[in-house]
């Protein structure tokens, strides 16, 4: 009703061109987009002759070694649905015997979150089924799967077009991955690690007659291993290949800055190894010793091609808006279908990434210090250009004349000044909807067609992160995530400079938590609580004060807080700001 509401103001005083014939775009897609959509399927594969198979479905894969009397999960999926149905293809097709240990190749969510299924947390807790990761994997974790989840949750949702519908929708597919089906619970069964790999180092054991080597890579991310069999030839490669793409250098979703040097040095190393065999844990199984270095070989030069030539460009004045046009496509010997082909990932967005993360933002132009404020900028910009009738002309002849890009840049000019100026969003949409059609990078068509449904009031901001913001999987993180989590929730203009502080006793932990707020910066600390005023509860009722779900007050008077410093408790939380935010990226 708000929308319509705002359409029908706008209409009166500005035109709205719901029913020009060049705001209708056409469905299409390219040719080889929709052939790439065919590598992904939901199967299991046995690889060779190997005790090691890969359950394969839309999104990601899972591998399974099978040793004498257990079998090893390498990842477990996004969620419980995904596990669950991967465990029903385990006995049916592979075996029935345990699961004794799991290997996680690397923090991101679509490979850890489905332990729960395949073991008993207690037997993990207790010591019987091992779970490997790196060493910095929990660091990894807060850093980027913590700090910045409402953000990164919003936009993932637009670079995978989780609102996408009718042929947008089933022709759409992620290109490292295939499709991600629909959002659902994504309810999480994630375990916490118990054992570990050195960063830059490396680990042999061996579960049920199986040999495995673990070793450090930290490419695609920085808490990433990978794992060799070397009795059976086989390299679980991970994401360091990202499935049958141009790799993502940089996420557009948003990601600290992908160490190119690392990824180059992890796809170096992989080839040492003798492997018959390569397991990606996105897209298919590869196979030949020669196959495997050649596309190991070939990737690790479009990275490094990509890197040094834009830190070459960087050195020589050009600027991050530049980049993308002086680096060009990666050349023709660089292109190998479907490796290098850039369904996923691009270079020109890695270049730009590279740029800030080595030089910073600024291009050198001290004009960038204080810029006028979008808003009043765009409105000086569309009076120096006739005002906004002319723009929006403008913009409308050049849409029609082919030029997408210009129509949306102009656009953006009068929706800065005008969120409400529905010409120019229904404008704004139809050239995006001419470009998303056009480009066969899914995480370019995925921003397009999103951002398109945004401008024409089709999303909603409320659910569209449920796949990541799930209230019960914060309540199921680690106490130190859960408290890591609500520091950057901190709202200055309720917490001043107050000085507030508790210690947490939640059972099972072996330890108090510290939990101190100072000049609105909340500290987490294990032990060492000192003097401070004690509260007890337990690990429901800190995830029910986390995930916004329960007040101190409310479950004090049920009786699952207590302690003298339960009212400080109360104050604390009265400063973090935990309701969810709809964000926009278009309309702004």
């Amino acid at each position: 009703m708000r929308f319509l509401i705002a359409m029908l103001l706008a209409s009166a005083t500005t035109p709205v061109l719901a029913h020009d014939a060049h705001l209708n775009v056409p469905f299409s897609a390219p040719e080889n987009y929709t052939e790439h959509a065919k590598l992904f399927q939901e199967r299991v594969v046995r690889v060779g002759n190997t005790p090691v198979w890969q359950i394969e479905f839309q999104g990601m894969s899972l591998a399974v070694v099978e040793g004498r009397n257990g079998l090893i999960m390498i990842d477990t999926g996004m969620n419980t649905d995904i596990a669950r149905a991967a465990l029903a293809k385990i006995r049916q097709q592979i075996s029935n015997k345990p699961v004794k240990a799991i290997i996680y190749t690397h923090h991101h969510p679509d490979h850890i979150h489905g332990a729960g299924v395949f073991v008993d947390r207690a037997d993990v807790e207790g010591g019987k089924v091992p779970i490997y990761a790196s060493a910095n994997f929990l660091k990894e974790m807060a850093d980027e799967g913590v700090a910045l989840l409402p953000i990164v949750a919003n936009r993932a949702a637009y670079m995978f077009g989780f609102s996408l519908t009718g042929e947008e929708a089933s022709n759409y597919h992620v290109g490292c991955c295939g499709g991600l089906g629909k959002p659902g619970k994504n309810e999480s069964a994630y375990i916490p690690p118990t054992q570990f790999v050195d960063v830059d180092g490396e680990r042999d054991i061996e579960i049920e007659g199986v040999k495995l080597h673990l070793f450090y890579t930290g490419g695609e991310a920085g808490s990433h291993i990978a794992a060799w069999l070397p009795d059976h030839k086989v390299l679980v490669s991970g994401d360091e290949v990202q499935g049958p793409t141009f790799p993502n250098l940089h996420s557009m979703r948003g990601t600290k800055m992908r160490d190119a040097n690392r990824w180059v040095n992890a796809l170096r190393r992989m080839q040492r190894y003798d492997a018959e065999w390569m397991l990606p844990i996105h897209g298919p199984i590869v196979k030949g010793r020669a196959e495997i270095k050649s596309l190991l070989a070939g990737y690790e030069d479009a990275i490094q091609y990509t890197h040094d030539q834009t830190i070459r460009l960087i050195n020589k004045g050009v600027t991050e808006a530049e980049l993308p046009d002086a680096l060009g496509p990666l050349p023709e010997w660089l292109r190998s279908e479907p490796y290098t082909t850039e369904y996923y990932g691009t270079a020109a967005d890695a270049a730009r990434s590279y740029y800030v993360g080595y030089v910073s933002w600024f291009s050198g132009d001290a004009t960038d210090f204080t810029p006028t404020p979008r808003a009043e900028r765009s409105k000086r910009e569309v009076e120096m250009m006739g005002g906004r009738d002319r723009v929006l002309e403008t913009a409308t002849q050049a849409l029609k004349g082919g030029d997408a890009q210009w129509a949306a840049e102009l656009t953006t000019m009068l929706i800065a000044m005008n969120q409400q100026d529905m010409g120019a969003r229904q404008l704004k949409a139809a050239a995006f909807r001419t470009l998303g059609y056009a480009t066969y990078n899914s995480n370019r068509r995925g921003f397009y067609l999103m951002g398109a449904l945004e401008l024409e009031g089709k999303l909603n901001p409320q659910g569209l992160t449920a796949r990541y913001m799930n209230p019960e999987n914060i309540k199921k993180m680690p106490v130190a995530l859960m408290l890591e989590s609500i520091r950057y929730q901190v709202d200055p203009a309720r917490a001043g400079a107050q000085d507030i502080g508790v210690a947490l006793n939640i059972a099972g932990e072996k330890a108090a938590w510290a939990l101190e707020l100072r000049n609105s910066v909340l500290k987490a600390r294990p032990g060492a609580a000192g003097a401070l005023p004690v509260v007890t509860l337990d690990r429901a009722a800190l995830g029910e004060l986390v995930a916004g779900a329960a007040s101190v007050d409310a479950l004090t008077a049920k009786g699952v807080i207590s302690g003298e410093g339960a009212a400080d408790l109360a104050r604390i939380f009265a400063t973090i700001d935990l309701a969810p935010a709809p964000i926009n990226l278009v309309v702004r």
